[in-house]
């Protein structure tokens, strides 16, 4: 069985964000080292808003891709 949650933030994996309805999508950036955005906010790898975003939303979870963020694992 697939690990439902992720302790690092990777392209394409979805998150709960504080005070977001539902899980957003993570897109990484082109850029070194390694920065993700999700909705208008940006973070590095582990999950840490940058400085630009003081305001930033908190990570609640990261989803693992193989588990879909919409179905809950008990």
């Amino acid at each position: 069985m697939a690990k439902p949650f992720s302790d690092k933030l990777f392209d394409c994996c979805w998150v709960d964000l504080a005070g977001y309805p539902r899980p957003e999508l993570v897109i990484q950036k082109r850029l070194k080292p390694k920065i993700f955005a999700i909705d208008e906010f940006l973070y590095d790898e582990r999950g840490t808003a940058l400085p630009v975003n003081a305001d930033a939303p908190a990570i609640l979870v990261i989803y693992n891709t193989t588990v879909s963020p919409r179905r809950r694992v008990a």
